[in-house]
């Protein structure tokens, strides 16, 4: 219990590398040891192939049936692997492929435990990167839901719901239906104690109502009520972007002096960020929503600023934010272009 506490101890106070070494020398302690060289592409590579092959020999019913684990030591290795798949995520995520194929090898060669159900739920997300195999994503998003319902792992529910919805469904299903999903599971991860899945569900709930056309002064005033618990805790590992959403739909609604800045409490978040070890997913979110907010109010210079800055931070996984990412920079390249030209004739009427 030691160990576990430990790293979401460690996890939740930000201190991610030090979440994951722990995790990982803990891992070694239970003759779980994994390769030193993680974040190679060939490593990883290695991983992924093998696991679908593992996949690729059962159909889904016999996913959903297969008999309880019964090896102690491997349902104590699945949970220690299961507690580093937030800082992985947060602070190394090219660990997160690794991990949860590893979690998923585990299911399929010793049996289903209660952390099976976020491991194909990880391992779904890691999928769905690829645009051709989000279906393939969405398929093993709903193995995680029904292994979930079948183990009856309610204390589970708050990060399979995060991967499900927040990194899978929602790139097949609405993005309302999303959100929705995120609020219940904020709240029951908080009943069941999973306070840092809870606070991922309250960032993803920015990240889908920002996108998807929710009413933004109920959601600002929602966030602001997830940010002040999260304060109120010391937990900080999703209390910056989830800031960044709250300044973001307060922005748009007009209650900020500035609409293009994102500050809180007369601070700006980017200087937040440099705190914490989650810089790139961290400024991606913050360079986003500022160069969304810069188009909208004109302010094309600044628009063009922040999406060079985005381009320079773009995160491993995908997120809900995808298109209109792909959309507004689109929109951006050619308000510049419109600029760059209109100046070149405003040059050429002055000679």
């Amino acid at each position: 219990r030691v160990y576990f506490s430990l790293t979401s101890s460690l996890s939740s106070q930000g201190k991610m590398c030090d979440a994951i070494d722990f995790g990982l020398g803990a891992l070694e302690q239970f003759g779980e040891t994994l390769p030193s060289n993680l974040d190679d592409g060939k490593v990883i590579a290695e991983y992924l192939v093998h696991t679908s092959a593992l996949l690729a020999q059962l159909d889904v019913e016999e996913v959903l049936k297969k008999e309880m684990a019964q090896d102690e030591s491997k349902k104590f290795v699945m949970q220690l692997l299961c507690n580093l798949i937030a800082p992985s995520y947060a602070g190394r995520p090219r660990l997160c492929p690794v991990v949860s194929s590893r979690m998923v090898q585990l299911t399929l060669t010793h049996g289903v435990c209660r952390e099976s159900a976020f491991a194909f739920a990880i391992f779904g997300s890691v999928v769905s990167r690829s645009p051709e195999d989000i279906m393939q994503g969405y398929a093993l998003g709903k193995i995680a839901l029904s292994l979930m319902k079948r183990l009856d792992a309610k204390g589970y529910l708050s990060r399979v719901y995060a991967a499900v919805y927040g990194l899978i469904n929602c790139f097949v299903e609405p993005l309302q239906a999303c959100e929705e999903s995120h609020k219940y599971a904020y709240e029951a991860g908080l009943c069941t104690g999973d306070v840092e899945f809870a606070n991922a569900n309250a960032l993803l709930v920015g990240c889908a109502g920002t996108q998807s056309g929710s009413d933004l002064q109920s959601l600002a005033n929602q966030l602001s009520l997830y940010n002040g618990k999260m304060k109120e805790m010391n937990t900080k590992t999703f209390l910056t972007p989830t800031q960044v959403y709250e300044c973001f739909a307060s922005n748009l609604v007009g209650e900020t002096d500035d609409p293009t800045e994102l500050s809180y409490g007369g601070k700006d978040l980017l200087s937040n960020m440099s705190e914490t070890q989650n810089e790139i997913s961290l400024k991606n979110q913050y360079y986003f929503t500022r160069m969304f907010l810069a188009y909208v109010f004109g302010r094309y210079e600044l628009a063009a600023e922040m999406a060079d800055q985005y381009r320079k931070v773009v995160p491993t996984m995908r997120n809900p934010r995808l298109a209109n990412e792909i959309f507004y920079l689109a929109l951006i390249a050619l308000a510049s272009a419109d600029e760059e030209a209109k100046s070149e004739a405003r040059d050429a009427a002055a000679v």
